[in-house]
């Protein structure tokens, strides 16, 4: 069932292009495969990485955006994206190769034996790479106008809206979805557990993925009952927060408490400049780790104080940083590639002897200091165009400025979650390429409108949407 569902995805995105607007149908096929196509599954290829439900997403999304690139009558296209951002695109797109070309000595620990990095591993991780960064190429290309922003915010909490149902279904008959629909369960069924009752889980790879997604559709929701306080935009964003209390998870619980009252008070330049310190703060976090400057025991005794067992699971994270950070930094510059290699393995059965949690120290160990910058730094630097174009307009800011900052706001709090978990999706890369698109246009002054209009897009040629 898994294969079929993974193959069958690119036609289903081909409906939603021949049904939908280009916007509306580009975060759709997105957020959809995100949400719905089988977690930890891979259809392994040769000579290319495996392709999981993340890169089905958006090669599917990808091919049909530039399959009907002249379907659609002539509009004005995305402003310049700048020459820092494609610069940080192009060393990205570079970074393996330095990481393989340093990592060419195989690793012999007891019993393990990890290869050397060769070209066939640059060739798998540049196309990864190119999956990995495309929704947010995409974002840029589709979503750099007011319309596009408002399509993003709105189908964010549509999505959870339905995705609500299958969480309440689990959160009453513990976590079974992905058993009942692809026959095996993605995760260990201990981690569902919190404070009494189930976590959902859904068809994503772990409870704090399904949490992580909740707040930030609670955020999109709570913008958007702001911009339009009637009673139903108030029910959807209140019946979100109950959803987010049921994801049982203390750390998304915070996010919420800090961010919801921003956007709902205060104005859109002090927003972006919040979500701007807390990227900046997630982005040096390494730096702060490695010079104990983090108030690791203060952060300790606090989840003490609220939970013994959740002191203890943030303090057995913090150790297994300390390691892997300590690994990392044995190859600073270009990191230990794949296979692995950044990581410890016991000498005598080759698991895993410490288990990494936070993305920042995966990307640490395994690019180095030229990789993990590369990849931090194109999701920050939206924020920062983003900062300096409101700034530009501070005397007349348009109509979208709140959604504009609310959406830099996620984006922000999405970085922030990269500390303790590995929650990046290309959701994350689609925020922040509609970020700058959207911060390019303020800054540029042009404020060109979207011709598409809501529906069914119109096709000019007979092609592919026309003949579904």
């Amino acid at each position: 069932m898994p294969l079929i569902v993974m193959l069958s995805w690119p036609a289903i995105v081909a409906f939603m292009f021949s049904r939908m607007d280009r916007q509306t149908a580009l975060v759709w096929a997105l957020l959809a495969g995100y949400l719905f196509l089988p977690p930890a599954f891979v259809i392994d290829l040769p000579a290319v990485p495996g392709v999981n439900k993340h890169m089905m997403a958006a090669l599917a999304a990808g091919f049909m955006v530039f399959m009907t690139r002249d379907n659609l009558a002539p509009k004005a296209g995305p402003p310049a994206m700048g020459w820092m951002i494609t610069a940080l695109i192009m060393v990205n797109l570079i970074a393996p190769v330095f990481t393989a070309a340093t990592n060419g000595d195989p690793l012999i620990e007891g019993q393990t034996y990890r290869p050397g990095l060769s070209i066939s591993f640059t060739i798998a991780e540049t196309i990864r790479v190119c999956c990995e960064i495309l929704p947010f190429i995409l974002g840029f290309a589709l979503l750099w106008d007011a319309r596009g922003l408002r399509v993003l915010m709105r189908t964010m909490v549509l999505g959870l809206l339905i995705y609500s149902f299958f969480m309440l279904v689990e959160v009453r008959l513990s976590p079974q979805m992905n058993v009942w629909i692809y026959g095996y369960f993605q995760h260990d069924f201990m981690q569902t557990v919190r404070y009494g009752g189930f976590r959902p889980i859904v068809f994503l790879e772990h409870p704090l993925w399904v949490a992580s997604l909740t707040v930030l559709s609670v955020m999109a929701a709570g913008v958007i009952a702001r911009e339009k306080p009637d009673t139903r935009n108030i029910s959807i964003t209140l019946y979100l927060i109950v959803m987010l209390l049921l994801c049982r998870s203390a750390g998304v619980l915070i996010q919420a408490l800090v961010t919801l009252p921003l956007l709902i008070l205060v104005k859109p330049a002090t927003i972006t400049r919040v979500a701007l310190i807390i990227a900046v703060a997630s982005f040096l976090y390494p730096v702060l780790r490695s010079a104990s400057l983090f108030p690791l025991e203060g952060i300790v005794e606090l989840a003490n104080s609220i939970s013994p067992e959740r002191g203890h699971s943030l303090e057995f994270r913090f150790v297994n940083e300390e390691q892997l950070l300590q690994r990392a930094m044995e190859r600073p510059y270009f990191g230990w590639g794949g296979e692995a290699r950044s990581l410890f393995l016991d000498p005598d059965s080759g698991e895993l002897a410490v288990i990494p949690d936070g993305l920042w120290v995966i990307w640490m160990g395994a690019y180095g200091i030229f990789g993990y910058s590369a990849h931090f730094l194109l999701l920050l630097m939206p924020i920062v165009v983003l900062g300096g174009a409101l700034r530009k307009r501070r005397d007349a800011l348009p109509p979208e400025a709140l959604l504009l900052s609310a959406l830099a706001m996620m984006l922000a709090v999405n970085l922030l979650d990269l500390i303790p978990n590995a929650t990046i999706t290309p959701l994350t890369y689609l925020f922040a390429g509609a970020v700058l698109g959207n911060a390019r246009r303020l800054a540029s002054e042009t404020g060109t409108q979207q011709v598409e209009t809501p529906g069914r897009a119109t096709p000019v040629h007979a092609g592919l949407p026309t003949i579904l």
